[in-house]
């Protein structure tokens, strides 16, 4: 009997061939398949990240209010938090200070919040007036204090003064009665300031006078 040799069937070498070359083919195409994959991936992340950016920056933009409301009120929150901790540190408060002043004229002197004006002209009481209001001032309204101050600036001059005999009263210029302790000596109608004395005199005597009217604020 012929005798069947070991071999390969015919058509056999050919088709592992044919196989081998399918596996590689496969292979190729895995191979490739998963490197074409990954650009894929990275380019959707990008997409995703411009898509999110783009969508907040047209959501800030048509809501502007909004986002200003939201920054100042950040900004509230930080000056407040900072207030309270200075107040926690213990700093003193700032006291406000009290009403400002301005310099009395020249040739006057400011006494108590008061300025006072010794004239060098001899007048009338009532030119005196007169002119006293033309400084924008009257014939001097005096407290007790103003008095004893003003007592030691005359010298040995006389100067008529706001104060005029109504009645059995004394009463002066801006209305007010003369309550003062101190005695005025004479019986005439109008007084003026003596040597550490009030005297009533004629109105119609030529004598120095004295102004007065209040310090104007700032």
């Amino acid at each position: 009997m012929p005798q069947v040799q070991d071999g390969a069937c015919p058509g056999q070498e050919g088709a592992s061939s044919k196989f081998a070359v399918i596996q590689d083919m496969d292979g190729e195409r895995n191979w490739n398949g998963e490197n074409a994959e990954e650009p894929l991936s990275h380019q959707d992340g990008s997409e995703t990240r411009k898509t999110l950016r783009k969508h907040l920056g047209n959501w800030f933009r048509s809501r502007r209010v909004v986002t200003v409301l939201l920054v100042l009120s950040v900004l509230l929150n930080v000056v407040a938090v900072a207030v309270l901790s200075g107040k926690s540190h213990g700093e003193i408060p700032v006291t406000p200070k009290g009403p400002q002043f301005v310099a009395c004229p020249e040739d006057w002197v400011g006494y108590n919040r008061v300025c006072n004006y010794f004239s060098w002209d001899w007048r009338t009481w009532e030119q005196a007036q007169h002119r006293c209001s033309e400084l924008g001032a009257s014939l001097a309204v005096l407290s007790d204090k103003a008095m004893g101050f003003l007592f030691r600036l005359n010298g040995n001059l006389d100067y008529w003064l706001g104060l005029w005999r109504q009645g059995e009263r004394f009463q002066w210029v801006d209305g007010s009665s003369y309550n003062s302790s101190l005695e005025v000596l004479g019986n005439s109608e109008c007084v003026y300031l003596a040597d550490h004395k009030l005297r009533s005199e004629d109105c119609s005597k030529q004598l120095p006078y004295l102004c007065s009217k209040p310090q104007p604020h700032l």
